[in-house]
This record gives C-alpha cells, structure tokens and sequence, in this order.
C-alpha cells in the first residue's frame, strides 16, 4: 500500500470516528446540554452557525427537509463534502481518476464565506420582516 493510500485511510478512519462519536452524542441526548449561542443571547441576532447543530442532529436522525429547513447552506455543504470524499476515496483506488473538478479547492471557499456571510444578512434583516408581516 502506498504512502497516500495510507494517509488517506486514516483520514477516513477519523473522519468515521468523529461521525460515530456524533452519532452517539445525538442518540444518547447529550446535544441538548450544549450551551446556547453567545452571539444570539448578547446581541439578539442568528450567527452564521445558529442552526448547524440541529441541522446535523436532523441530518444524522434522517429527517433531511427539517435538516435543510434548519441550515440550508450547512444541509449542502456536508452533502457536497461527503460526495467529494467518497469520489476522492474512489480515486485513490484507481489509475484514471474520475470527477476531480468536484474537489473543493480554495476558491471554493472563498465563495463559501460569501454564501454564508449573505445568508445571514438575509436571515437576520430580511427574513424577521417576512416573518412579522404574516
């Protein structure tokens, strides 16, 4: 085996791990006694993490459109990062790789701190208004 297939299996067994250890925190209710968020309580405004836990508590228990309604950026991030890890793992098994452009690059980000940072724009001026108005 080589070195980057030894690399990248750790990776992966750590990456299952944090997913288990996850998995353990939801079923046995432990994600309740997390603390609120800071920014919420001193401020009164959604932080651009408000709903990530529950977006992923719903996600890890199977209820995806309450998962999405919670965070729909958080929802497509971790679809779109599971896709990319499970097609770099497929990769690093063949000779021809498949479907590298799908690999985050920075860029990537860039555009992601962007999205994140107009979202909660949106959800801190524009959607309390939507919500009052109804």
């Amino acid at each position: 085996m080589s070195d980057k297939v030894k690399k990248m299996l750790k990776i992966e067994l750590g990456i299952l791990i944090l997913v288990l250890i996850i998995f353990i925190a939801i079923l046995t209710n432990v994600i309740s006694n997390f603390p609120l968020c800071i920014i919420n309580q001193r401020f009164g405004i959604l932080c651009p993490s408000c709903g990530g836990t529950r977006c992923v508590v719903n996600l890890v228990l199977g209820n995806y459109a309450q998962s999405f309604l919670f965070h729909p950026i958080f929802f497509i991030t971790i679809i779109y990062l599971g896709i990319a890890n499970i097609i770099y793992i497929i990769n690093s098994f063949r000779e021809k790789p498949i479907l590298e452009w799908i690999y985050p690059k920075s860029k990537f980000w860039i555009i992601f701190i962007i999205i994140v940072l107009i979202f909660t724009i949106i959800r801190n001026i524009i959607w309390p208004k939507i919500n009052n108005s109804v």
